[in-house]
């Protein structure tokens, strides 16, 4: 059975969500409390940027350690009496693997990155933000690949970030108590 794409301006419930995304084979999808967006395929600089900072994640914390670094093919969802919200982020680092159900992890992330594409600036700048911030993720990057600058919203305190940081090249960022990451390394995959 050929699934009909849901329109973006129509109202579905988390379950209507759930079964349409087993029945999608076509696209990835994401729930907004209410609504469901399709991702659009990535460019190649996307992906070669995402891998190269889920690589140096990944070479500092290892494997089966206590925090491990997942890719765009993980959910993670957020969960009040009043809201559900299920992302796939481009990478995230998750620090509580009890809290895995599947392929979803129904937690916080220790550390969220979006990568900017031009189908997905605007939720990326908007609406994951503000779930992210409301929801206590200790610290988000917004990578725009176009403009080769990472955002770091950090230091969450009751919902909301106190400190952004822009980050260009010539910079490093540092990320955990010895991890500081080169900018023009992260942005020298760029073809």
């Amino acid at each position: 059975m050929e699934t009909s794409f849901p329109n973006k301006y129509e109202y579905y419930t988390y379950e209507e969500f759930l079964t349409l995304q087993k029945e999608e084979t076509r696209f990835k999808i994401e729930y907004d409390n209410g609504f469901i967006f399709s991702m659009a395929p990535a460019h190649p600089n996307h992906d070669r940027v995402k891998n190269k900072i889920a690589m140096a994640f990944i070479n500092h914390l290892g494997f089966g350690g206590m925090c491990e670094v997942f890719t765009s093919d993980v959910a993670v969802v957020f969960e009040n009496q009043n809201e559900i919200y299920e992302f796939q982020p481009d990478v995230m680092i998750c620090c509580n693997t009890k809290l895995f159900h599947g392929p979803k992890y129904r937690g916080i992330p220790r550390l969220v990155v979006e990568i900017l594409s031009y189908s997905t600036e605007h939720r990326d700048r908007t609406i994951k933000l503000s779930v992210y911030e409301k929801f206590q993720v200790p610290e988000y990057w917004i990578v725009d690949i176009s403009n080769e600058c990472i955002e770091v919203y950090g230091n969450n305190i009751n919902g909301r970030y106190c400190s952004i940081n822009k980050y260009r090249k010539g910079m490093r960022i540092k990320v955990f108590d010895n991890l500081i990451l080169d900018v023009d390394e992260i942005f020298c995959v760029i073809r």
